[in-house]
């Protein structure tokens, strides 16, 4: 890299980086069949082999490889999602408005009142 292109002393390369801890290329070895397992996982994760080996191995020095990866969604897991979200929303919906009808508003409170306890426990916002 030309000395005009590189961080001047003292800059990070990423947010959150202390100053003058800038990345430097490092060597490391895989095999053929290795490389093409990292690059496959890199592209279900739609992100590039490095930061995906970057993070792995980061995620691994720090103990933390049981935590969600902060890596983006691919716009095809949004897109997922999304259709799923709209799914189940519907179907709640239609079934919310069955046991309306039906005089059953009482279980539907208990539903619902399970259903967010569930989402908070799954989203670490409560007690489990």
């Amino acid at each position: 890299m030309a000395r005009s292109a590189r961080k001047a002393d003292g800059e990070s390369n990423e947010p959150g980086e202390r100053a003058g801890d800038f990345r430097r290329s490092r060597t490391i070895r895989f095999s053929d069949s290795e490389w093409q397992l990292v690059e496959d996982a890199a592209l279900r994760q739609g992100i590039p082999a490095s930061q995906l080996v970057r993070a792995a191995t980061l995620a691994a020095a720090e103990e933390r490889l049981d935590r969600p990866a902060g890596t983006a969604l691919s716009p095809g897991h949004v897109a997922l999602i999304e259709d799923i979200y709209r799914g189940v929303y519907l179907l709640t919906t239609l079934r919310g408005q069955e046991l309306i009808h039906a005089k059953r508003k009482e279980e539907l409170d208990e539903i619902v009142k399970d259903g967010r306890k569930a989402m908070t426990e799954a989203l670490g916002e409560g007690p489990k």
